[in-house]
């Protein structure tokens, strides 16, 4: 996850989205003729998502859809509130502190959970969680990674108040424990790998393997887009599941693929998909649950927005049956 996941409030942006969706063309049909713009940051777990353009199966679909790097969340959800963007990937923390502040943003289908892809780097001399008592901290604030940091410090009896946060990209907090500047960072793949051959003296502290359940990415469109164009969210989704049979079917063409994306070899994106789990179509709808039994990600979405709430960052919090319709993926 190169920079993967930073989130400010955006209570006036929030409130352009119906007036500044210019991008989406009034019609009758349930289907969307334009360009669907999506974004995200770079990050292993996207890996479908990259497949997908670069085999043109949005297109076997019938879609014509823009991608972008974006490696701060923060300003995805501007361009989504602004209606420069119909689709983005993100953390299911990240979306709930959002949508708590009046981004009109629904999560279709889950992408992934973080079973090592997170953690933190710290020295050597570093060699518990108790030991980040009033220590510096590389960490996005806002982020999943701030989050992350946050969950892993409650669960040893600390919390964000009992560390000093200097406050910077994931990526750039991973570059920077690697070039040694700094003596903790949190971030992800591949910077836990790249940190972990480059400093003889530091280390993955703790990674989200030892916390399975903080981390789920997911993916979300416009309020507004999911209203009008139901059909072509439908058929995003075809083709994103389409670009995980053709992964299975494809291994090593999929890793360089991958690797091209991230900017790792194969054999490191494979090693990267090793603390991840990519959730197939099946998988996708146990997450999600329906609308009378609610899935995982609900619990997520609450968890998420109650504790941006503690830490006074939103004022209120989500409806979880808010965030997410899990009527698209059950209709797949």
């Amino acid at each position: 996850m190169f920079g993967k996941r930073s989130l400010l409030p955006l209570f006036i942006l929030a409130a352009l989205v119906l007036s500044a969706c210019g991008s989406s063309t009034p019609t009758t049909s349930t289907k969307y003729s334009g360009t669907i713009h999506i974004a995200s940051s770079t990050w292993t777990g996207y890996a479908l998502i990259y497949l997908a353009n670069s085999k043109g199966i949005w297109k076997n679909h019938g879609l014509d859809v823009s991608f972008k790097d974006v490696e701060d969340p923060n300003d995805r959800f501007i361009a989504l509130a602004a209606g420069r963007l119909e689709g983005m990937a993100s953390t299911v923390d990240a979306f709930a502190r959002q949508q708590s502040n009046g981004v009109q943003a629904v999560e279709v289908f889950p992408i992934d959970a973080s079973v090592g892809g997170d953690g933190i780097l710290a020295k050597n001399t570093i060699q518990t969680v108790a030991d980040l008592k009033g220590r510096t901290i590389a960490v996005n604030q806002g982020s999943v990674s701030e989050w992350f940091l946050a969950q892993v410090l409650l669960k040893n009896g600390l919390s964000l108040a009992d560390v000093k946060e200097q406050n910077m990209k994931s990526g750039e907090a991973g570059a920077s424990f690697v070039a040694g500047k700094v003596d903790v960072a949190v971030t992800w793949e591949p910077w836990l790998t790249k940190a972990t051959k480059a400093r003889a003296d530091g280390r993955v502290l703790v990674s989200s393997k030892e916390y399975p359940d903080l981390i789920m990415d997911s993916f979300a469109f416009r309020k507004d887009f999911v209203q009008k164009y139901p059909d072509t969210v439908k058929d995003f989704m075809k083709a994103y599941y389409e670009a995980f049979t053709w992964m299975q079917q494809n291994q090593a063409d999929a890793l360089k693929i991958i690797g091209d994306a991230v900017g790792e070899s194969s054999d490191d994106v494979k090693a990267d998909l090793d603390t991840m789990t990519l959730y197939d179509l099946n998988t996708g709808k146990q997450i999600m649950g329906t609308t009378s039994s609610h899935g995982k990600i609900f619990d997520n979405v609450k968890a998420a927005a109650d504790f941006w709430k503690t830490q006074g960052k939103v004022d209120t919090t989500v409806n979880p049956s808010d965030a997410v319709d899990p009527s698209f993926i059950n209709s797949l």
